[in-house]
């Protein structure tokens, strides 16, 4: 009988290195782009958030299927993203979730806090955590099919990824208030029981949780070499108990190999494909990373997907004006060149001259009295005339 090799320190290391750097490169990727869509106007900027989404694709699912088309505010870029996230899961469980999702990654680095900063830190009752964790699967059947009978994206005001991509807005305690407080409670709840939101209330981790039991790939544990440290519970930032499991079957595995990397035990714990093939940490988290570079890698370079918007204008030409487009970086000019509501219409109604048009709303909403809200609701109301 062949005696398992124990995998090098270094490269365990690697593997976590790995993940982590992709992890934080797509953390800082994505809020540098949802960042600038908020602090840049005009054509040519960045797309929101909501068309970085993959829940948003599920949420215009529906509507693509009727034959409607992408419902306001998604693109085919939350499409492909959710394609590309289905992928992974079918490929490697919940590794979306532990290897790429921002959400996740502000949840561990707040873990990784509270381990720091809390010596010893309090456990939820097992029974009242296996009910609350039930919690994120009616959360995606509500706003899954809230979302399909309404046309519109009902979960955005409630999402904590939209409220950290509008921290730089105004709107962000406003619109997103709802979606700032879960974020805050995610966040400080990680301080003390890792990956809050990811647990109890995240409805993408429920869609690929119910996906996990079909993946090609999967964690499995030999007894006989195992001896029983519990390293693999102490480090599952899920909870899940991989001491005494054959093989991981928890719906909760989120794929990031800590467990595995964290094992001292000589081919104890290994990644393994059908028909018990091993593969390392490292090449598990790289399959499932390149398969997503690779998917929106390809739709970027076809142009199915976008990076960047038109303006007010260049949108509105081609159909009906979304008038969600307008916030407080939108300038009146932006609005009077993209409809037939003229400059004077502008300034009869809210009282600001024709020489400053050209200026974001949010710097001159206080000065003449107005939200862009205001504005908004004004502009679908002369448009519906």
């Amino acid at each position: 009988m062949m005696v398992p090799q124990r995998v090098s320190k270094k490269t365990r290391r690697r593997a976590r290195w790995a993940r982590w750097i992709v992890l934080g490169v797509v953390l800082a990727g994505m809020t540098a782009v949802v960042t600038a869509h908020q602090l840049v106007s005009g054509t040519g900027n960045w797309v929101g958030v909501d068309a970085l989404c993959p829940f948003g694709g599920l949420e215009t699912l529906y509507s693509l299927i009727a034959g409607t088309g992408f419902i306001k505010q998604t693109a085919a870029s939350a499409l492909i993203l959710l394609i590309g996230m289905l992928v992974m899961a079918l490929v490697y469980r919940r590794s979306f979730c532990g290897n790429i999702c921002p959400l996740g990654t502000l949840q561990g680095i707040f873990g990784a806090l509270g381990r720091r900063l809390f010596k010893h830190r309090p456990q939820v009752p097992r029974r009242v955590d296996a009910v609350a964790r039930l919690i994120k699967y009616a959360v995606l059947v509500l706003f899954a099919v809230w979302s399909w009978q309404a046309a519109e994206l009902v979960m955005r005001p409630y999402d904590p990824w939209v409220a950290w991509a509008h921290l730089t807005s105004a709107e962000v305690f406003t619109s997103f208030g709802v979606g700032l407080a879960i974020l805050v409670v995610s966040l400080v709840g990680s301080l003390v029981y890792e990956r809050f939101f990811c647990k109890y209330l995240c409805p993408t981790g429920a869609l690929l949780g119910l996906l996990a039991r079909i993946s090609v790939l999967r964690i499995r544990r030999d007894a006989e070499a195992c001896t029983d440290c519990g390293m693999c519970d102490r480090v599952c930032m899920m909870n899940v108990k991989v001491a005494t499991a054959d093989t991981v079957t928890s719906s909760e595995c989120i794929s990031c190999n800590e467990c595995v990397n964290a094992c001292p035990a000589a081919g104890a714990l290994q990644v393994v494909a059908p028909k018990g093939k091993r593969v390392s940490a490292l090449v598990a988290t790289g399959v499932v990373v390149a398969l997503m570079v690779a998917i929106v890698g390809i739709t970027t370079a076809t142009g199915t997907f976008a990076w960047q918007q038109p303006g007010l204008a260049a949108a509105a030409s081609g159909g009906s004006f979304d008038t969600t487009q307008i916030k407080g970086k939108t300038s009146m000019a932006e609005i009077i060149a993209a409809t037939s509501i003229t400059a004077a219409d502008f300034t009869s109604e809210w009282g600001v001259p024709a020489n400053e048009l050209e200026k974001p709303m949010s710097e001159i909403k206080d000065q003449y009295g107005f939200t862009p809200e205001d504005v908004r609701a004004w502009v679908e109301a002369r448009l519906a005339e």
